[in-house]
């Protein structure tokens, strides 16, 4: 029998290190050692396991003796020196910090790339960056322990990535639930829990660059999972592959190649000089060291000889599923191994992914998968660990409210922006195909990787789950109200973008769970034609996470692609309102646009509800984990119709009585959700998309000479978040209303507002300037100059300029998550104009917007982008402005529901009249009382203490 805790450190490339006591050469060196952070320190820069790791039992405080971090660290340090003398030169994973002052995150990254290989190209050295403000820059790097040595001036810190350091903050319980979840699964159709794991700069490139000894410049060493590719042909089946073979998606699967590995015993001794550490020596505080030092006489004159609650924890895990071999068939038999190799690998590590197949889950796999998650930790080609959570899934009088707020006009489409030659993809339920709204009479649905453009309404249809949606699921109104429409006649429910087409990606089962694949494969559907990804869904986990990391990526890699995410519905809860930190991952993520929801109009709206200027209860709030803002827009979510699927009636339609408001009939549905205004947005991407491509921009007429084909992301989530609108506070029912302001994490920039987001002659408020794919040295200073003409009739009283960056994903877990800092400033008359209602630069959010109020015509106005903190030597962004630019002024009739919206008022004065009359009722019962009791004193001729006598018996 193989030992899991032999196989598992050996098929995931744990470096086979001397036990602690043969570190006699060694230990010499460990007087020379550099700086290393502290505890405290560390919790600033990360949300990890580190701080629970060390916790005594006794105290919710970090352990009080610093020597006992000290033996952690120099008991870390001993293992990456003994695994640089085994067989593979394994090299260690370091937290690397530059402190020197008066520095820029990229001046700092050469001065760390300098020290450790003058001879190679310092922006060709991997160093991937975790922190970066104005005090100081720290990259994950990879190194021999001989280079980390070195690295001894003042201005550098060193800190050896533990375990503990590597997961998550909630890893532990996290993995925890995740499978009390699939133990509990009702559905049986399978809730695969997955551990995400960011492999360590350099490790696992793509085989063109796989070159990461020479890049680092220490020598020959080979990493782990090169030797696994020549041993075991690494490469195996892909999750996505086209008709010639090719992998689509990037994402291998490797799961055959790491079980062969695990069922070699003859890889047990693949190092002659070392020996195998049992698995609770590769920690710290399960390891014998530990115990050594809490008896010590240095340590008991302290009294802090106490073992950490989670080293207990972790010991008594590794007693009961170590050596007893019961969960060898669970790794051998139900994980799947992916990995998705870097193709920037400078900047970004690869991913891997194991998930779990919950067939036959029993109560010991708990146990089995914590000690998995303690295995991969151990590795050091492995930087970061975190345990993906579930998630959950979070019309006419839409598509007027986006397009020109006023009933039933709708200019947009008028003019031909319905979203033709769009593509969106959506990752939900799925969607029925043969409802009206999506139907082709021409043919059949495509189902799988092909990708049919001649398809009127569904061009592709992967299947991750199953092939049709539930009834009146989730996806199938999410995919209606971004473009469905009848191919016969005008719909009660058509979508924001009719004119566009969809890609399904289809997640989930027919009880309406989500199972999400690997996050590359699920970003992949539908490209390259498909540029908006819409997610209405998410976890209730506010942190940055891997798969908020995945999607920050993905966006940074594809400049031209947009994803749009659900905030979330936890925004009050059981009696309580305005709940902070409730925008689940991965609308964390920092690249994407995370949506909350207001309420609706007119007949589409519930009773009692407030107007559409007023923002849903339920919608999530901000800020994350690293006090980012978010949501970052917010529309129409509460009570939107649109598509209802009935899987066993084929050509399900409108019906002939429509729906009211939060109910359903035919097929039409009316719901409700942060999961409905995010369709909304997507829809209003892929108009924004079309505008630009068919050559709207900028005189507001389409032009074919002004078609710009290919618009960033980054610019179309500029254009709606420089647009967006204010609204006036939260409606919170009978509970009242709360204020709400724009900036703050409850409404992010505003409401989406296409009317005052680009130029239609003659239909919208404002007009547009735009600069995309701006590129900007560190350091550097970037100016633009507007004039504000209203020599043509534009009437709009407000400049708005809005700066937008898309950068690479950060470390899981991370307290300052944005790696490159852009500022924006306006001047005019004088003045400095800072963005997002502050009176100074903004050193937290990747969207600036600064909008000056009042301006004239003629007047000026100086945009300046500062590359005031950079971590790479320089970042894209996409700028847009919008005022009177010399355009013509807004000729739609009608006022908008937003400015005539007065539900707050009739709802005030109704209260007010139903308190009158409740209070003249009480009056009149007390007059009533008063009255009979004084008839009853005086009245008859009979004495009044007999009456008297007689009320208080009957009293």
């Amino acid at each position: 029998m193989i030992k899991p805790l032999l196989s598992l450190i050996t098929a995931l490339s744990i470096t086979i290190p001397l036990t602690y006591g043969q570190a006699t050469t060694t230990t010499e060196m460990m007087d020379n050692i550099p700086t290393h952070l502290t505890l405290t320190e560390l919790e600033l820069l990360l949300d990890s396991e580190t701080a629970t790791e060390f916790k005594t039992s006794s105290s919710e405080e970090l352990l009080s003796d610093e020597s006992t971090w000290e033996e952690a660290n120099r008991y870390e340090w001993i293992k990456a020196l003994n695994a640089e003398k085994s067989a593979l030169s394994q090299k260690y994973p370091y937290l690397l910090c530059h402190t020197g002052a008066n520095m820029s995150g990229w001046q700092r990254r050469l001065a760390i790339a300098k020290a450790i290989n003058e001879t190679v190209a310092e922006e060709e050295i991997y160093l991937h960056t975790l922190h970066n403000d104005d005090d100081y820059l720290c990259v994950y790097g990879q190194l021999l322990a001989s280079v980390a040595m070195t690295l001894t001036e003042d201005v550098f810190v060193v800190q050896p990535v533990m375990a503990s350091l590597k997961m998550i903050k909630g890893a532990v319980e996290g993995m925890t639930e995740e499978h009390a979840k699939a133990l509990s699964d009702a559905s049986g159709e399978g809730y695969f829990p997955k551990v995400d794991m960011g492999l360590c700069p350099g490790v696992a490139l793509m085989e063109e660059g796989n070159d990461d000894a020479t890049n680092n410049g220490e020598g020959e060493e080979q990493s782990y999972f090169e030797y696994l590719q020549q041993v075991n042909g690494m490469g195996g089946s892909n999750s996505a592959v086209g008709d010639e073979g090719e992998n689509l998606d990037g994402v291998e699967d490797i799961t055959e190649a790491i079980t062969n590995l695990l069922l070699s015993e003859s890889l047990n001794n693949n190092s002659s000089d070392a020996a195998v550490l049992p698995l609770s020596q590769e920690f710290y505080t399960t390891s014998q060291a530990y115990i050594d030092y809490l008896n010590s006489s240095t340590n008991s004159t302290t009294g802090d000889n106490e073992q950490s609650e989670r080293a207990q924890f972790w010991g008594d895990l590794l007693d009961e599923f170590q050596s007893s071999g019961i969960c060898d068939e669970t790794y051998k038999t139900r994980l799947t191994w992916k990995i998705y190799r870097s193709t920037q690998p400078t900047r970004a590590s690869s991913q891997m992914q194991v998930v779990y197949n919950n067939t036959g889950e029993t109560e010991t796999d708990s146990g089995c998968a914590l000690v998995l998650l303690l295995a991969i930790s151990a590795n050091p080609d492995v930087c970061s660990v975190d345990v993906r959570r579930g998630v959950e899934p979070s019309n006419q009088i839409a598509s007027f409210m986006v397009e020109s707020e006023r009933q039933n006009q709708n200019p947009f489409r008028a003019r031909g922006i319905d979203g033709t030659g769009e593509t969106v993809t959506i990752s939900d339920t799925g969607v029925d195909p043969d409802h009206c709204y999506f139907d082709d009479p021409n043919k059949s649905q495509p189902t799988g990787l092909t990708f049919d453009p001649s398809a009127r309404k569904i061009q592709q249809y992967v299947p991750f789950v199953d092939t049709n949606d539930y009834q009146y699921g989730h996806g199938t109104h999410v995919a209606g109200t971004i473009a469905g429409k009848r191919w016969d006649a005008e719909g009660a429910a058509d979508g924001i973008a009719p004119g566009a087409k969809l890609a399904v990606a289809d997640i989930g089962n027919r009880n309406g769970d989500l199972l999400t694949p690997n996050d590359k494969t699920l970003l992949s559907t539908g490209r390259p034609q498909s540029q908006i990804h819409s997610a209405s869904w998410g976890s209730e986990f506010n942190f940055y996470t891997s798969r908020a990391r995945n999607f920050d990526q993905f966006m940074f890699e594809n400049d031209e692609f947009l994803i749009i995410v659900a905030a979330g519905n936890s925004g009050s809860n059981d009696g309580a309102f305005d709940i902070p930190n409730t925008v689940g991952d991965p609308a964390t993520a920092k690249n994407v646009i995370a949506v909350g929801a207001h309420n609706s109009w007119g007949r589409s709206s519930a009773s009692g509800n407030l107007g559409p200027s007023y923002i849903a209860d339920f919608s999530s709030r901000g800020p994350t984990a690293d006090n980012r803002m978010k949501p970052d827009i917010v529309a129409v979510g509460k009570s939107v119709l649109s598509a209802g699927a009935d899987p066993n009636v084929v050509g399900e339609c409108d019906p002939s009585k429509i729906p009211g408001a939060n109910s359903r009939n035919g097929g039409l549905l009316s719901l409700q959700g942060t999961s409905m205004a995010t369709p909304v947005v997507s829809g209003t991407a892929a108009l924004i998309r079309q505008y630009f491509r068919d050559g709207y921009y900028p005189s507001g007429e389409k032009n074919s000479d002004d078609a710009y084909p290919n618009p960033s992301g980054a610019l179309v989530k500029a254009v709606l978040m420089n647009g967006a609108q204010n609204l006036r506070g939260v409606d919170n029912g009978v509970h009242g209303v709360t204020d709400s302001k724009p900036y703050d994490n409850t409404q992010g920039f505003g409401r989406l507002s296409l009317q005052d987001s680009v130029y239609l002659a003659g239909q919208t408020n404002v007009q547009l300037e735009v600069w995309d794919r701006e590129r900007i040295e560190d350091q550097d200073i970037n100016t633009y100059n507007v004039t504000i003409d209203k020599s043509n009739g534009c009437e709009a009283e407000d400049l708005s300029v809005t700066l937008v960056w898309i950068e690479e994903g950060s470390n899981p877990g991370c307290q300052n998550c944005v790696l490159n800092d852009l500022d924006l400033s306006v001047s005019f008359r004088g003045q400095t104009y800072y963005p997002n209602g502050q009176k100074s630069p903004d050193r937290t959010n990747i969207v600036e917007r600064v909008v000056i109020n009042g301006v004239q015509g003629g007047e000026n106005a100086i945009i300046t982008v500062n590359a005031y903190n950079l971590a790479w030597k320089s970042q894209q962004y996409a700028l847009v402005a919008t005022g009177c630019f010399g355009g013509v002024a807004n000729t739609l009739q009608g006022e908008s529901v937003f400015d005539s919206d007065e539900s707050l008022k009739r709802r005030q004065i109704i209260i007010i009249s139903v308190c009158v009359s409740i209070g003249v009722l009480l009056i009149a019962c007390v007059a009533y009382f008063f009255i009979r009791r004084r008839k009853a004193r005086s009245g008859g001729g009979i004495s009044n203490d007999f009456n008297e006598g007689e009320f208080e018996e009957s009293a």
